[in-house]
């Protein structure tokens, strides 16, 4: 077998690693020992077609997802997957983004979720308009999809809000609004998230915050933005 794909490979003059002759055979061998797999212990058949069809939709999410390049194509310019390749180059430019305040006398709510090998967790910060930490959680929210562990974090953040008395102003329905943000503005929650705790935990006061979670919300109370790149054709 080794023989046959190495064979195949040279009849092309590219030698590039990600070259569409190198990426095929392992496609390939993955879905033939995925099939494999299916009749030996799922009772199912496999058919050649059916495995044709599977290579060929993997390739096409490939391009779908912008993961193709013309320059894994070199020396096959007949080939017909050479059209999900874009036609236009794209370029990645940088953006500084920050936590953005509440105005003054008012509160603001950020939570976020984490779904890591099934598990889902969330965490969340009240923070005032100079950005000094109410209070913080972490909770455990078990087998769970990410928009769901996402709606429970924020829902976690809600009602310890209305446990202490206090009304966040930037969370819908409080005579509010709810925003979705980017990653690099929502540092500290990102963190709470995921930073791995167990079972359900509730910060009062900074210094019981994990360190890594702390020095976010001292950058945050600093105005320091994180940087984001996004992507733009050229």
């Amino acid at each position: 077998m080794a023989s046959v794909f190495i064979a195949w490979f040279l009849t092309s003059d590219a030698s590039a690693k990600n070259h569409i002759r190198v990426i095929l055979p392992i496609v390939v061998c993955w879905f033939i020992w995925l099939a494999r797999n299916r009749e030996r212990f799922q009772g199912g058949r496999w058919e050649v077609n059916g495995i044709i069809r599977d290579v060929d939709n993997f390739i096409e999410q490939l391009g779908k997802a912008n993961r193709l390049s013309r320059s894994q194509f070199r020396g096959d310019a007949d080939c017909e997957w050479l059209r999900l390749v874009r036609g236009h180059p794209r370029r990645r430019s940088p953006c500084a983004i920050a936590w953005t305040k509440p105005p003054c006398g008012k509160l603001k709510l950020n939570s976020d979720a984490s779904v890591i090998q099934g598990k889902a967790t969330g965490g969340g910060l009240l923070r005032d308009y100079q950005g000094k930490l109410i209070f913080a959680f972490y909770k455990e929210f078990g087998d769970q999809g990410v928009l769901e562990a996402e709606c429970m974090a924020l829902l976690v953040g809600l009602q310890l809000c209305h446990q202490r008395g206090v009304v966040p102003s930037l969370v819908e329905g409080f005579s509010a609004a709810i925003y979705n943000v980017f990653r690099e503005a929502n540092v500290p929650a990102d963190r709470l998230a995921a930073v791995g705790l167990m079972g359900s935990q509730v910060f009062d006061q900074g210094h019981q915050v994990p360190a890594i979670v702390r020095s976010a919300i001292l950058l945050d109370s600093w105005g320091v933005p994180g940087v984001r790149w996004f992507s733009e054709d050229v």
